[in-house]
């Protein structure tokens, strides 16, 4: 195992709508390396007032807002949050390791969500856009070597982890993602 500290981390947001320029309702994100199969204790989250946003021009999709009235009170609870997206945004920033090498589930949601933000606040993005990693392609090449995702991912979510809470499905998706790497790279 490399000593170096893990500079990949998992993002998720959890969000009113599906494009850049929506309202961010919460902010998840984890350290980890697939290389190791490591996942660190080491993660960042935040629950947005998104309400506030709107006056900055980011939208509420009403389709995404009912949507949410669908989902468990537990992931619910995260649209209650009064943390400032810019303050937000820099923090990340200061909590991301350097040459961050970024994961989304999806080549054009979270990150691209992100980076609109900080191009919004007039913020640096603080990651390379060769950093940029997806979590959907990944999971396509396993399927199409391996005839579908069979066995090698066990059960699936943790009983713990609340679905659509982006802290929780970032930790979630790092776990996959190993799990998917180990076996692409033969380690399993």
């Amino acid at each position: 195992m490399s000593s170096k500290t893990p500079n990949h981390v998992m993002i998720d947001l959890e969000t009113m709508g599906t494009i850049p320029g929506s309202c961010i309702v919460s902010i998840g994100a984890v350290l980890f390396d697939p290389r190791y199969g490591i996942i660190t204790k080491e993660t960042f989250y935040a629950e947005l007032d998104y309400a506030d946003q709107q006056d900055d021009g980011l939208i509420i999709d009403e389709s995404t807002l009912a949507w949410w009235e669908d989902q468990s009170p537990r992931a619910r609870e995260a649209l209650l949050g009064l943390d400032d997206l810019k303050d937000s945004l820099k923090d990340l920033s200061k909590w991301l390791p350097k040459d961050a090498k970024v994961w989304g589930n999806g080549a054009t949601f979270d990150i691209s969500i992100l980076e609109h933000c900080y191009r919004l606040y007039k913020l640096p993005i603080p990651w390379k856009f060769w950093n940029v990693r997806d979590c959907r392609t990944v999971k396509e090449m396993f399927e199409s070597t391996r005839g579908g995702l069979g066995t090698a991912m066990g059960s699936g979510r943790d009983k713990n982890n609340i679905a659509h809470n982006a802290l929780h499905d970032a930790i979630h998706q790092a776990q996959y993602i190993n799990k998917m790497w180990s076996v692409l790279v033969g380690k399993k």
